[in-house]
């Protein structure tokens, strides 16, 4: 079970990188708006950055949780990006931190792990005869896709709504998913992932 405390420094901080530059947040006024000793901080975390990391960590997992594989990639798709709306205005803020220790690659890495997930599980269930170095190729590609997408949807100038966004991403991985289903001979005809 996670700590209280550990939550409302989470909250604290959420609040905070929404209201101010980032480089203006400190471990004193996380702690001051989260009405705890600033010492209590290091109980459960090492610095700022590492408080984004476990507020999308945990966040993200539980927005996810049991659709992590190829027969559930449309509903994991459409959770991620509906949290990400949901946090819409923080993540506008988190992914414009440009430092070593940005959130960015915490993201990065969970789509990483998300897209092999459901491709591992692609081809144990349609039993793809495709090599590991290729298989890396496609999640590496996808991740680096997918994040720069969802940059793009979280800027304030972005036109497209959520269903929009989440309609034209579940084609284009229709469209690469079924590409390759079609050139290893695992279906005949196009499948939407509706049928799936």
């Amino acid at each position: 079970m996670i700590s209280q405390t550990k939550f409302k420094i989470a909250n604290a901080t959420k609040h905070l990188v929404v209201s101010q530059p980032f480089d203006h947040i400190s471990v004193t006024s996380i702690m001051e708006a989260a009405q705890l000793r600033r010492q209590t901080f290091y109980d459960y975390f090492h610095d700022k950055y590492d408080v984004l990391d476990w507020i999308y960590t945990v966040e993200i997992n539980e927005a996810v949780k049991y659709c992590n594989t190829y027969r559930y990639w449309p509903q994991t798709l459409l959770k991620m990006m509906t949290y990400f709306e949901e946090n819409r205005e923080f993540y506008q803020k988190v992914i414009e931190i440009d430092e070593q220790n940005a959130p960015e690659k915490v993201i990065t890495n969970h789509i990483r792990q998300m897209v092999g997930n459901i491709f591992i599980d692609l081809s144990k269930k349609e039993q793809l005869p495709i090599n590991t170095d290729y298989c890396s190729f496609l999640q590496e590609l996808l991740s680096r896709t997918l994040l720069s997408e969802l940059k793009r949807f979280l800027r304030p100038d972005s036109h497209l709504n959520l269903h929009d966004e989440v309609a034209n991403l579940r084609d284009y991985l229709d469209d690469g998913i079924n590409g390759l289903l079609l050139r290893t001979r695992r279906i005949d005809s196009y499948r939407h992932s509706q049928s799936l």
